[in-house]
């Protein structure tokens, strides 16, 4: 990246909560003694205070010194259907659908206050690492804000390093085929959903003549650098090195009407 400039704060988007549902293939609620015990686990600072509901909707409260938060199991079925945009995006997860639709239960996962967006999606984080190594009938997380659904296997893995940003989780990426009169070679685009949560600017990318693998690889790469160092980058920046330089144009998005990070593979 030529010369990226750091923004010192983060914008005021980030005092919205960070919201994941996990899908359950049963609606036992003995998982309920799982789920404190993932809180306390998740949470183990004494000054953090669970309300354990015993009712129909059992509601998990819990707080801190800058973050809280809120754990609630729903002992029905989430309204899904097979053409919400999770299912027609999940890149990772050619089955999710047929597997999905078979939950009997989920739980809501909400985390809201702290200094930053990273502060927030670590916490959550934290709190599905917890509840998904704890309760064994888990089939997968979806995170509304961004579109995003995975597998529970994959979610596990992309919470390993603790102290960043599972970007996966967070930031959804739509592919299309370009235009064939747009750029020389045919090629694929791409435009992410979830970077807005974190202050940013989402990504597209224009022109890129490989494979769809490739591309969401370089995407989340890139989607990562600029959660990791809140990068405000400029218009004709460069991200990658040697032959593989590709300009970054600040512009208006190509599906949405706000400004986003294109990034032009081919000219």
């Amino acid at each position: 990246m030529n010369s990226p400039v750091l923004s010192p704060d983060e914008p005021a988007s980030n005092s919205d909560a960070m919201i994941a549902i996990v899908f359950l293939k049963d609606g036992d609620q003995s998982c309920l003694s799982s789920i404190s015990l993932a809180l306390r686990q998740s949470w183990p600072d004494s000054s953090i205070n669970i309300s354990d509901n015993t009712e129909s909707k059992p509601l998990f409260v819990f707080h801190d010194n800058s973050l809280g938060g809120s754990v609630m199991f729903m002992d029905v079925k989430a309204p899904l259907a097979e053409t919400d945009p999770e299912f027609r995006n999940a890149w990772f997860w050619p089955i999710a659908w047929e597997e999905v639709s078979q939950h009997q239960a989920h739980i809501i996962i909400t985390i809201f206050g702290g200094k930053s967006a990273k502060q927030k999606a670590l916490a959550l984080q934290r709190m599905l690492q917890s509840i998904l190594t704890s309760i064994p009938s888990t089939i997968g997380v979806a995170y509304p804000s961004s579109g995003t659904l995975l597998p529970t296997s994959m979610v596990l893995q992309v919470l390993e390093k603790n102290a960043e940003v599972a970007v996966p989780l967070f930031v959804s990426c739509l592919f299309a085929k370009e235009d064939q009169s747009r750029f020389p070679a045919p090629s694929i685009f791409c435009s992410t959903e979830g970077l807005a949560n974190f202050g940013l600017k989402n990504v597209e990318a224009r022109g890129y003549p490989g494979d769809v693998p490739d591309l969401h690889e370089f995407i989340l790469a890139f989607a990562t650098y600029l959660i990791e160092h809140q990068a405000n980058v400029s218009d004709g920046d460069t991200v990658g090195s040697g032959k593989q330089k590709v300009l970054i144009k600040t512009e208006k998005s190509l599906i949405r009407e706000n400004q986003v990070y294109s990034l032009y593979f081919q000219e």
